[in-house]
């Protein structure tokens, strides 16, 4: 076989190649090999630093991070804190108008099971249906008497209460004193088709004549309490005494009402007007409105109803109190400010008593305020005298509710 140069050149050129091949995979294979030894000395330089970023991290990020975390807080907690216990307030303090075109409405009185709204005026006792929102006449055809001194009211019947859910007891302000009587209505738990007068009521109280515990005669029957098995009248007649009578009921029998306790003789201030219980029923609780015409003068005063005993009396500062209720969700005290003196000054307070101190605390101002009235849902209803406006046909006074949260 006959070989030229270039069958020869090819050939060697062949087995060339196949030897660097060969020698080329035993390094691909060593450099695997080499690479995982690589791997883990590159993870033993590697690991070095790992191990130093940490601690070189540590104190400076720390440090920097903890400085504004103690920081902030003390800035903004006081911020914080602050809106929300002055938040909660202002729902509370909205009053909603019910009813209009009342005049001189005092006496509040809510009955059990149907939630009905009962508001005393001038010329009659209303009743109010929250869920209805209807209003109608229930009792009328009082006379009227004048009350007050600049500004003078015309009044009606005054104070209202409920002695069973059923028995309605009001409290007179239309006949002149010792000629002033409370009775007590039968109340069904539906409007009356057609109003009744006033002397159709199932019991009459009254009069308290002028004699030796009275020397005017006892009227203006401002305020009506029952509890302790009594009913309790605050009087306006004989002001040297101040007046607070009494009725014991004895099975479902208002007995005699009399003169029971001397609030003028036991606190040296005039006009005992509002008038509840403490929501334990222990203590009969009086609102002493004092004179009409002198600011701050006003006592809120707790006795004992078995034996008519004072005591604690407590100043207020507020002129002229005119209304006083527990709320039922809250078991805070209320009061309204008639404040006769300054009108301005009149409205809803809170009364914060703390051993013998009161702090009152204004929740909303009220034109002319008067009762004030809780359901059990802890709606607070309201009513207020008002001013008159320029139409003298349509009276200034109304009925309203502040939603429960009171």
């Amino acid at each position: 076989m006959q070989w030229n140069l270039q069958q020869v050149l090819k050939l060697s050129a062949y087995c060339l190649t196949a030897v660097c091949l060969t020698l080329g995979s035993s390094h691909l294979i060593a450099d695997e090999k080499g690479d995982k030894k690589g791997d883990e000395k590159a993870a033993e330089k590697k690991e070095e630093p790992k191990k130093e970023a940490p601690k070189k991290e540590e104190p400076k990020k720390e440090e920097k991070k903890e400085a504004p975390k103690k920081e902030e807080p003390k800035k903004e907690e006081p911020k914080k804190e602050e809106p929300k216990k002055e938040e909660p307030k202002k729902p509370a303090v909205t009053v909603k108008t019910l009813v209009t075109n009342l005049e001189s409405p005092s006496g509040i009185a809510i009955q059990e099971g149907t939630g009905h709204v009962f508001v005393a005026s001038r010329y009659g006792v209303y009743r109010y249906d929250p869920k209805g929102k209807t209003v109608d006449l229930e009792i009328d055809a009082y006379p009227t008497d004048v009350y007050g001194k600049g500004p003078k009211y015309n009044i009606g019947p005054l104070g209202l209460t409920f002695m069973s859910k059923d028995m309605l007891v009001v409290g007179d302000g239309s006949r002149p004193d010792g000629e002033e009587l409370v009775r007590i209505y039968k109340i069904g738990d539906k409007p009356l088709a057609k109003w009744v007068k006033e002397d159709t009521a199932a019991q009459t109280l009254g009069p308290i004549k002028a004699g030796d515990k009275s020397a005017k005669g006892e009227g203006n029957f401002y305020g009506v309490a029952f509890g302790d098995g009594a009913i309790f009248v605050t009087c306006n007649g004989d002001d040297t005494k101040g007046w607070v009578a009494k009725s014991v009921v004895k099975d479902g029998k208002a007995g005699p009402l009399e003169p029971s306790i001397e609030t003028k003789t036991a606190t040296n201030v005039d006009a005992p007007a509002a008038i509840t219980f403490t929501l334990d029923g222990k203590e009969l609780v009086v609102g002493q409105m004092g004179e009409v015409n002198v600011a701050g003068d006003s006592l809120l005063t707790f006795y004992d109803p078995k034996t008519g005993k004072l005591t604690k009396s407590l100043k207020t500062g507020l002129s002229d109190i005119a209304g006083l209720a527990y709320s039922p969700k809250t078991k805070k005290l209320y009061a309204t400010d008639f404040s006769w003196v300054d009108a301005a000054k009149g409205g809803l307070f809170e009364l914060k008593i703390e051993g013998d101190k009161v702090t009152a605390e204004q929740i909303v101002t009220l034109d002319k305020p008067a009762a004030i009235a809780f359901d059990k849902e802890g709606n607070l209803y309201l009513s207020t005298f008002g001013t008159q406006g320029k139409d003298p046909e349509k009276s200034p006074g109304s009925l309203s509710v502040i939603k429960a949260g009171l």
